[in-house]
């Protein structure tokens, strides 16, 4: 099983128990974790079923890695490289840190630090993008402290706590990604 390692931190291919699965299920079930991913669609009519084909789709591409996400032994999130172009070699990234008491301990940055490495140097891609909304700061500066470049802002596209809101998109280039490791040296 394939296995991402960062000192406490670990992606472990998105292999779970069924205890951990009902716990995934409640945090693609909450208000604020489909917030913070902009996914609200989560929160339609999905019944278990559906979600564990979801999971099981994702697991069998040849175009996603979905990852489970443990600090210190404990089932925190999910990763996802996905939506992979193996022909233009690109992929996007998703996090997702369910339990709320690890979220704003800058855990994601190091997952996106880990995913970085994996997808330009394993899966050798040449460009990761994500996004995240506009008043996430934390994620804001995840992205940007792994090197992420703003490339866009889709304006007032998103609707958040009761507010439109911009969702921003960030790009990084693994010859960038080169240039930010030479640069902290």
């Amino acid at each position: 099983m394939l296995e991402l390692r960062n000192n406490d931190l670990i992606l472990r291919e998105f292999n779970i128990s069924e205890s951990e699965f009902q716990i995934y299920i409640s945090w693609v079930r909450d208000i604020k974790n489909v917030q913070t991913i902009g996914r609200l669609d989560y929160l339609l009519s999905m019944d278990y079923q559906d979600i564990r084909e979801y999971v099981s789709g994702l697991k069998a591409s040849k175009n996603d890695s979905f990852f489970a996400v443990y600090y210190k032994d404990i089932f925190v999130g999910t990763f996802k490289i996905g939506h992979i172009d193996w022909h233009l070699g690109i992929g996007d990234v998703g996090i997702m840190i369910g339990n709320e008491q690890y979220r704003g301990k800058g855990l994601s940055s190091q997952i996106i630090a880990l995913g970085i490495d994996y997808s330009f140097d394993v899966l050798g891609l040449r460009k990761l993008s994500g996004g995240c909304y506009s008043t996430n700061i934390n994620m804001r500066k995840c992205f940007e402290r792994n090197g992420f470049v703003q490339e866009g802002e889709l304006r007032q596209s998103l609707f958040i706590n009761g507010e439109y809101c911009s969702h921003i998109l960030y790009g990084l280039l693994s010859s960038e990604r080169i240039i930010e490791k030479n640069k902290s040296l």
